[in-house]
């Protein structure tokens, strides 16, 4: 895994750059927040800040071939409520709630693997957590998605 410390500054806060090195994917998290350990095996990591806020952005081989559709709805299951759906090419975005959280989910699909970014956080923070969650989605990349990783 390759943890890349590139800070760059959007809105007054600062975002260190962390690129996976077994799925390749890349996303920019906000400087202060505290990483979980690692997984073994390199599939990505799980961020968290004082008040909650969690991020996982990770990478899984398609084993079971799963296409966009069929990886919207078997995640979509996760949601009590879905209140926002977008889908392009080789990715879709859900925005809903379960329980008293809001949950984010940017996910690409592709023949050989799938990369997700999952953010939940209290609905009461939605406020203080929109322009974090907004940079957070536009900075999640991709890997190569055609391989097994």
């Amino acid at each position: 895994m390759v943890y890349s410390a590139t800070i760059c500054s959007a809105q007054s806060q600062e975002y260190v750059a962390y690129c996976n090195e077994r799925f390749g994917f890349c996303v920019e998290y906000p400087d202060g927040f505290q990483m979980e350990t690692p997984p073994d095996n390199g599939d990505g990591i799980q961020l968290f800040d004082r008040n909650k806020f969690m991020m996982i952005a990770s990478g899984i081989n398609n084993a079971t071939d799963n296409t966009l559709s069929t990886e919207m709805a078997e995640q979509g299951m996760a949601f009590d409520s879905i209140t926002y759906r977008k889908e392009g090419d080789n990715w879709f975005v859900l925005s809903g709630f379960k329980g008293g959280d809001i949950l984010y989910l940017k996910t690409y699909v592709g023949k050989g693997s799938i990369n997700h970014l999952y953010i939940q956080y209290a609905v009461n923070q939605k406020k203080e957590y929109d322009t974090i969650v907004s940079h957070l989605s536009r900075s999640f990349k991709p890997g190569d998605l055609t391989e097994f990783h």
